[in-house]
């Protein structure tokens, strides 16, 4: 048989956790095939080996944990109301002095002068009409077309390097750089 069963559907198969419909056909294909027959002799062996490797706790090894699982939770509760009542007796205390410092420092304040009330707003005159100033009129040069095109073309060799060939346009802010390959010829006049 060319396709194998996995090695968690064989455990499970071991261990009688496989649904009875799938534990049927893995059953047909164990009895065909030799590896898969292997691997649940190996997967039965380690399980022996795990179950009969580990002893059950004792009553008093249970008694034992049991006793010092309790005291370390109440030693932990015990800890926490600690700094549960010392927050309180430090708020209480900082309450207090804050209750007489404010009793000590509690002073009758003069009477304050009374200002005078502000009367009715001033009348403000009405704006003044803006001065009209003579507009001057800037006339612009029109902006010359630039026609597109090619003004100059140069090869560029070294030695050892590819050739260039630097190509000038009409407009200035335009240079083209074309890389020649070996063997492409370049017809120079």
């Amino acid at each position: 048989m060319s396709v194998h069963v996995s090695e968690e559907i064989l455990a499970l198969y071991v261990r009688g956790d496989l649904p009875e419909h799938d534990s049927r056909s893995v059953a047909r294909h164990v009895d065909e095939c030799q590896d898969c027959k292997q691997v649940i002799a190996d997967i039965s062996f380690s399980y022996e080996i795990f179950t009969n490797s580990l002893n059950d706790p004792t009553a008093a090894e249970l008694a034992t944990l049991r006793s010092a699982v309790m005291g370390k939770l109440r030693a932990d509760a015990a800890e926490s109301r600690s700094w549960v009542w010392l927050f309180a007796a430090a708020a209480s205390v900082l309450l207090c002095l804050a209750a007489l410092i404010w009793r000590g420092e509690r002073q009758e304040l003069p009477p304050m002068a009374r200002l005078p009330r502000p009367g009715p707003p001033a009348v403000m005159p009405p704006p003044e009409p803006p001065i009209a100033t003579p507009r001057t009129h800037v006339t612009q040069a029109p902006r010359k077309r630039i026609e597109p095109g090619m003004c100059a073309a140069t090869l560029i060799t070294k030695a050892g390097q590819p050739a260039y060939l630097k190509m000038s346009t009409s407009d200035p802010n335009v240079v083209i750089l074309w890389q020649l390959e070996e063997n492409e010829k370049v017809a120079t006049p």
